[in-house]
């Protein structure tokens, strides 16, 4: 069974608010969307790319993430959750969460988490990508929805992630706290982690 849920996001071309809907799980037509819809902007952009600063400044780094794989091999998994965000009849925002993680802070170390596993805005929200990004708040309102998981969980809103080097900075101004390069994850990324004073700190302040 399909859920959802409405929430406001800023157009931040017209300044007006618009209704946008939360859905779990991901749906065909939200691997749809980024297939048609986000996959060539950014393929066409990156032909365009001349060196490694441009690069990391175009927010480029889910181009080939395989969306439509995953959503197929963790459909009838107890231990996924997929989100997306729509919005003017088109996805804004696409997130997978894997609900059996293990915190590594020492105030909660090995104490159950939500682990954001997968967790992007469209191009056209990206400051980077664009100069006129459309809608403000697509990824605080997934990294609310992983934290509403984790609470509805028993799991005191508690979250971890590895972030992408162009993300760094992002999260360190959600407010998470960083604990250094996890030199075993595969591509050596910067572990993240919201204790539940984080998670709540971060939902009173959005």
């Amino acid at each position: 069974m399909r859920e959802s849920w409405e929430f406001p996001l800023l157009n931040r071309q017209t300044g007006k608010e618009e209704l946008a809907t939360l859905y779990t799980p991901i749906a065909d037509n939200n691997v749809d969307d980024f297939e048609s819809l986000w996959q060539p902007p950014m393929i066409a952009r990156l032909a365009t790319i001349k060196d490694h600063d441009e690069l990391q400044a175009a927010s480029l780094q889910d181009i080939y993430w395989k969306w439509r794989e995953k959503q197929q091999a963790r459909s009838n998994r107890f231990d996924w959750m997929s989100f997306a965000v729509e919005c003017g009849g088109e996805t804004q925002g696409l997130m997978f969460v894997r609900t059996v993680g293990f915190a590594r802070i020492d105030s909660q170390r090995n104490l159950p988490l939500i682990y954001i596993d997968l967790i992007s805005a469209a191009p056209w929200n990206r400051n980077g990508f664009t100069d006129t990004p459309l809608y403000k708040g697509v990824g605080p309102l997934l990294l609310g929805a992983a934290i509403s998981l984790s609470v509805n969980e028993g799991l005191d809103g508690r979250l971890g992630l590895h972030a992408l080097p162009q993300s760094e900075d992002w999260y360190r101004q959600q407010g998470m706290t960083e604990l250094g390069t996890d030199t075993a994850h595969p591509e050596s990324l910067v572990y993240f982690e919201f204790t539940s004073a984080d998670a709540q700190a971060y939902v009173s302040s959005t």
